[in-house]
């Protein structure tokens, strides 16, 4: 444990103890911990099964909060065969309690007999499309080679709602071959609903950055050139190899690829959104290397905020050998990333890499505010376990943010501070009180006056924000606040207007 680490619990610890006599002085707590490393579970993982075949879910497994209880769980598309004379598909998931993962059952949360899922194999997405706060899923189906559909599948909590045939956008002139391996969701223009955004290949160095941007209920696309284009770039040599984050801290998701310019030459591209368009840094990237084979991670690359820091950043399976797997890292700082070095952050000289590949995702699966990631590992031709690597940093303010989107929908009740029904200061003060081990003031009059004062334009997530002396909400990013509004309303989400005060209560 590093010393960091140590603090922070000490801390934590202090706070609580202050929080018992109905005070807690800002910078108390830090926001993040940083131990750069993952913890391995097990070869049994948090999930393992002696009747299931992983290759019938492989290139179509994706990771998001699916029922909003602020841990990240996985799903995957299974391949029934045929059945009744159809292709049989079920939409299997993985619930996150923490500590392991509760597998549904074999039907899932949708399933269908005629629908053919090995038309949507490598163009699988997840992402909270609708802004609902549960994560949603998202696939383009290859009707024919110039056909496309681009089918949703909502969230309710406890199942998926197919969006029908035509999905939330479709095209008789669109060849989603042009795509496969090469496609991300994530919000790129910062308005709280994911986008989707895939490199098409025009021709061999002919590309174009296609863009879809969410309304909430359909997919816009942003026309044939896309958000970026170039006629000298070669979207084969990022196959496979592209993920989204928010990998400068700006509130809108970006995206970064291995590119691979010859054998041991690799570049980590990124394009940073604008809201508009994405701006390509340059052919060097934010981090490249003349002795790293990228063709050793293909189909084992994922994103998320493993460091706690608020930034996105990249990590991939290595396979250096037939059993020798390395974890690697690179830590975004803003404008470049860091990589960690050779070993990574786990490492294994009895791990094969080959048996996860294309089944691995990343998430916050504890719930401790910094990513995870978990891969589907085939044991034998049926024996399947579900690994997990835990991060050993951890960001209390994520935390916050992701503990909050559960009691969306909760009533308001006019002095009420429990899940069965909120005020605004209630639910802040409960908030806090059971992710932070702080405890604020009852009401607002007393909370705006807790921490240290931010401005508008300083405001993080976890930040309290007043629009006036009456009301509290909580700042989420993104400019969105989520709050317990009036008498009438529920717990919801809703765009930043008027900032009274703004108080930050973790540093």
């Amino acid at each position: 444990m590093s010393i960091n680490k140590s603090i922070s619990k000490f801390l934590l610890i202090f706070c609580i103890s202050i929080g018992m006599v109905g005070f807690c002085n800002n910078k108390v707590l830090a926001a993040s911990s940083s131990d750069e490393s993952f913890t391995y579970n097990g070869s049994q993982g948090w999930w393992k099964s002696n009747g299931y075949y992983s290759n019938k879910i492989t290139g179509r497994v994706v990771s998001g909060d699916f029922n909003g209880d602020g841990k990240e769980d996985i799903a995957a598309f299974y391949d029934n065969g045929i059945v009744n004379g159809k292709p049989s598909t079920s939409l299997h998931t993985w619930i996150s309690t923490g500590s392991s993962f509760q597998y549904k059952d074999s039907k899932g949360w949708w399933n269908s007999e005629g629908y053919d899922c090995n038309r949507i194999a490598d163009k699988v997405i997840s992402g909270d499309f609708n802004g609902d706060g549960k994560d949603d899923i998202a696939a383009f189906y290859k009707v024919d080679d110039n056909t496309t559909n681009l089918h949703v599948w909502i969230s309710t909590g406890s199942s998926f709602q197919y969006q029908y045939s035509q999905g939330w956008w479709n095209s008789k002139g669109y060849n989603s071959d042009k795509i496969s391996g090469r496609i991300v969701a994530g919000d790129f223009n910062g308005d709280g609903k994911d986008d989707i955004a895939a490199f098409y290949k025009v021709g061999d160095c002919n590309t174009n950055l296609h863009t879809w941007i969410s309304t909430g209920s359909s997919f816009q696309y942003q026309y044939s050139q896309g958000w970026w284009n170039s006629t000298g770039y070669n979207s084969d040599q990022i196959s496979n190899k592209v993920v989204a984050g928010d990998f400068n801290g700006d509130g809108k998701d970006d995206i970064a690829a291995f590119y691979k310019a010859d054998a041991y030459d690799t570049r980590l591209h990124t394009w940073m959104s604008t809201g508009s368009s994405f701006q390509y840094k340059d052919s060097k990237g934010w981090w490249n290397s003349t002795g790293y084979n990228s063709d050793q991670i293909s189909n084992r690359v994922v994103a998320g905020d493993f460091n706690g820091d608020g930034k996105d950043d990249v990590a991939a399976f290595y396979k250096a050998d037939a059993y020798d797997t390395r974890l690697n890292t690179w830590i975004s700082t803003g404008s470049s990333f860091q990589y960690k070095d050779s070993k990574g952050w786990w490492n294994s000289t009895g791990y094969n890499s080959d048996q996860i590949s294309n089944r691995v995702v990343a998430g916050d699966f504890n719930g401790d505010g910094s990513y995870d990631v978990a891969a589907f590992y085939a044991n034998g031709q049926d024996s399947t376990s579900l690994h997990v690597w835990q991060s050993n940093a951890s960001n209390i303010t994520r935390r916050i943010v992701e503990y909050s989107k559960q009691f969306i929908g909760v009533p308001y009740v006019w002095g009420g501070t429990s899940p069965s029904g909120f005020d605004c200061s209630g639910f802040v003060q409960y908030v806090y009180r059971n992710v932070a081990g702080i405890e604020l003031a009852r009401d607002t009059y007393g909370q705006v006056n807790e921490g240290i004062p931010v401005s508008q334009d300083q405001l993080q997530p976890g930040d309290l924000v007043f629009p006036h002396a009456d009301h509290v909400q909580i700042y989420i990013g993104n400019n969105q606040v989520i709050h317990a509004p009036q008498t009438g309303d529920v717990v919801k989400i809703s765009p930043l207007g008027k900032v009274w005060k703004a108080r930050r209560i973790i540093q």
